[in-house]
């Protein structure tokens, strides 16, 4: 009868301190796995809507979407021009490699070439393909204003100091670079005429 009694004890302590354990277990993976969640100030910040009116002509801004930051470029005439004639220098002049997948409206050559839903408007993220630094904008054609930082048959746009990516208007890396891609162009829409809703 005693060691009955013995075996029904020592397996309820068995399960008891089983339970307790796995109880434990739960308590300690809850908040591990809670912190693999994204912020609630990033869930929040799921879309950014900016007014593109507020851009000047030829200015760039940065603003601020999903904690990355985003270049929104006012490009005039003259700098859309920019984008001609040096397709054979860029590693996807057709925007082929990413964007066929991340921006449904890229469904003609012009848009291709152009990057933006709006040819004035461009929008992509500001962080180089490469290791992810924020590439230096200078617009202008030559290197009358931007000296040796820019190779001699510089058409505009966008230069990473830290390794010597390069990119045109359009956000299209230029071949030597060591980017392998394109500036990326995030998922946006206009709202109206100059609201656009990034992400």
């Amino acid at each position: 009868m005693t060691d009955q009694t013995d075996h029904s004890r020592r397996n309820f302590l068995y399960v008891a301190a089983g339970g307790l354990g796995a109880v434990a277990g739960g308590a300690t993976a809850v908040p591990f796995l809670g912190s693999m969640l994204p912020a609630a100030d990033t869930l929040a910040a799921a879309t950014t809507e900016f007014d593109v009116s507020t851009v000047a002509e030829g200015q760039l801004v940065v603003v601020q979407w999903q904690g990355k930051p985003v270049f929104v470029t006012h490009r005039t005439p003259e700098l859309l021009a920019q984008l001609d004639g040096h397709d054979d220098e860029l590693k996807d002049p057709n925007s082929e490699a990413i964007e066929a997948v991340q921006a449904e409206w890229m469904d003609t050559p012009e848009k291709r070439k152009n990057r933006s839903i709006k040819p004035e408007y461009l929008i992509v993220v500001a962080s180089c393909t490469h290791l992810g630094c924020i590439p230096l904008y200078k617009p202008s054609k030559g290197r009358a204003e931007w000296g040796d930082s820019v190779p001699s048959n510089w058409v505009g746009g966008w230069h990473c100091p830290c390794h010597g990516s390069y990119y045109d208007l359009a956000a299209r890396v230029i071949k030597g670079s060591p980017a392998p891609h394109n500036l990326h162009v995030m998922p946006y829409k206009f709202i109206n005429d100059t609201t656009v809703v990034i992400g």
